[in-house]
């Protein structure tokens, strides 16, 4: 079992509101195309809001509870990414691949933005029935905060939990994790002894963004390791990317280490 999650900035205009970048995910789609004899019943993909998942819930006062927003505006999040997720399915549907979308909200419950319960039986029915899963993030509701913007980088986390996830890729708009005063080397290898001190070579994304940027990206995947699952952040510029990530021989962008004997805590991720 995959988990492929392709960053908003890479399908989407991520400065504008709602703008899909079609050519860029017919690319995605003629890759899986060409592989989905491997792949059916096996990848589960997520994706990235960008333009959507950034641009709406700032527009409606909706990042964050305790703002001033209004009832009538909570769905528009969820609204507009099920539009997007809308988008995406035909862009797919065009070459023939199965899939289905599901709406985050309808099975994550969190916990101050963390996931907190979560129920994914329709998800793994899917996967039975030779179908492709895609999901997003989205507006969830939340034990303690009534609600709360749930990134798209905190997905796996909650299939790992119930599936048997074998590595998580994510496809960003860089070639991996860098060192904050070195841009031109990225950090090949993170585990459990260099996790907080590359926790703090991380920082926010450039464009607009409600969810943290890439140091949510290693929080997350870090988590993941507890399950003992790999994952790998490389550059999704390179569309052939989405199947090199899978090979276990070659190394490319940032590999997070499982180990399923560290016995992490999730109050201990910070």
């Amino acid at each position: 079992m995959y988990v492929v999650k392709i960053g908003g900035s890479l399908i989407t205009d991520k400065n504008a509101y709602c703008k899909p970048e079609f050519e860029n995910i017919y690319q995605y789609a003629r890759i899986i195309k060409k592989n989905w004899t491997a792949l059916k019943g096996n990848l589960i993909i997520v994706l990235g809001g960008g333009s959507y998942g950034n641009a709406v819930p700032k527009r409606y006062h909706i990042d964050n509870s305790m703002n001033h927003w209004k009832p009538e505006n909570i769905a528009m999040m969820t609204i507009k990414m099920q539009e997007w997720m809308r988008e995406f399915y035909y862009a797919f549907k065009k070459y023939d691949i199965p899939c289905y979308p599901f709406q985050a909200s309808a099975f994550v419950v969190s916990n101050e933005g963390e996931h907190y319960s979560s129920y994914i039986y329709p998800i793994k029915k899917c996967l039975e029935m030779g179908l492709l899963p895609i999901i997003s993030g989205d507006l969830v509701f939340d034990e303690k905060n009534d609600f709360g913007i749930f990134s798209s980088d905190k997905i796996p986390e909650v299939i790992a939990e119930h599936l048997d996830v074998k590595k998580v890729v994510m496809l960003t708009d860089v070639p991996g994790v860098y060192f904050q005063n070195n841009k031109k080397e990225i950090i090949k290898t993170i585990n459990k002894q260099n996790y907080r001190s590359v926790l703090g070579e991380t920082g926010g994304s450039l464009k607009q963004d409600v969810t943290g940027g890439m140091k949510t990206k290693v929080k997350s995947l870090f988590k993941l390791s507890q399950y003992g699952c790999d994952s790998v952040i490389c550059d999704g510029r390179e569309p052939e990317n989405i199947i090199e990530a899978f090979n276990e021989d070659k190394q490319i962008g940032t590999l997070i280490e499982g180990d399923n004997t560290n016995n992490i805590m999730r109050g201990d991720i910070i």
